[in-house]
């Protein structure tokens, strides 16, 4: 009895502190760009996620973003047959507090139908822009909502940037400038090994252990690029990469904090709760004024 112990108390500083990791893709299926045809790009992820020994992520998805439905639910059933899951991220991306609650869940309601024969188990939404509302009442409302309508809020526990990039590298692109995609991916992994660390740390300091995170990424261009030494960096940093349906057992995306600072992410929102002060890694306009620098040898935006 007492060597079990021993050996638990040895081993609990690894418990607290291990660092597990779910992959998370919001917005798809994303449109043709300078870089990918739209079906190339699903492909291609699907792909590369088989290669690098990824397990189960999910994609959320907007079906009604681009025309044709029937096109877009076949290209989301790519993810399905690969062994991912599909999420209800909504069917045109809406803001909750920009639209209110009826255009809002009507159009939930709408990616509801449209995604339903790809959901497996458990259904999973998430909110667009992870605004669940500013409003106390209107906040509740969707909570409510998702309750009658079986769905468990697609929490995040690592946010950041990574849209950024595959905006900049296109704009570039559309301008004829040649893109050095090495520096970029540089830049690229280098900012999301931060954030998962800068929320891992967080945390720690927060609820007093690592949980097993939800990273949000996109299914746009710089992502599906530099998925390979974004993976190769993350397990080389320490990081496991698990299965989102592994990560989602995790008892803090079951977490219904009181206040609403839900934009970056459920540790940020939570330390919140805890200190009053609103922290998260906003690096933005860094990352801009770095690629700008990359992209047109220039620090103007």
């Amino acid at each position: 009895m007492k060597l079990n112990f021993f050996f638990t108390f040895l081993l609990l500083p690894y418990f607290i502190h291990a660092k597990e990791i779910a992959l998370t893709f919001d917005d798809s299926p994303m449109p043709t760009s300078r870089h990918f045809k739209s079906h190339e790009r699903t492909d291609e992820l699907i792909r590369k996620l088989k290669e690098l020994k990824i397990p189960k992520v999910m994609i959320f998805a907007n079906p009604c973003k681009r025309e044709g439905s029937a096109s877009v639910i076949s290209q989301l059933k790519k993810y399905r047959e690969a062994g991912h899951l599909i999420g209800n991220h909504t069917c045109t991306h809406p803001r909750l507090d920009e639209v209110g609650f009826d255009r809002f869940s009507q159009d939930a309601a709408l990616g509801d139908k449209l995604l339903g024969p790809l959901f497996l188990g458990q259904k999973f939404f998430r909110f667009p822009y992870l605004n669940e509302s500013n409003d106390v009442k209107l906040r509740d409302k969707m909570r409510q909502w998702l309750i009658d309508t079986k769905y468990r809020n697609a929490m995040v526990s690592v946010d950041n940037d990574d849209y950024i990039f595959s905006f900049k590298i296109n704009q570039a692109k559309e301008k004829d400038r040649k893109v050095n995609y090495k520096k970029v991916e540089e830049l690229f992994v280098g900012h999301l090994i931060g954030a998962a660390n800068f929320y891992n740390d967080l945390a720690v300091k927060t609820i007093g252990r690592s949980p097993k995170h939800v990273i949000l990424l996109h299914e746009m261009d710089a992502t599906v690029m530099f998925i390979e030494p974004l993976a190769a960096a993350l397990r080389k940093d320490g990081w496991k990469i698990i299965g989102v349906d592994e990560a989602y057992e995790d008892k803090i995306y079951l977490e219904e904090p009181k206040n609403t600072y839900a934009g970056n992410g459920i540790i940020a929102q939570l330390n919140f709760e805890k200190t009053g002060k609103k922290v998260g890694y906003n690096h933005f306009d860094k990352i801009k004024v770095e690629l700008n620098r990359i992209l047109y040898r220039s620090s103007k935006p």
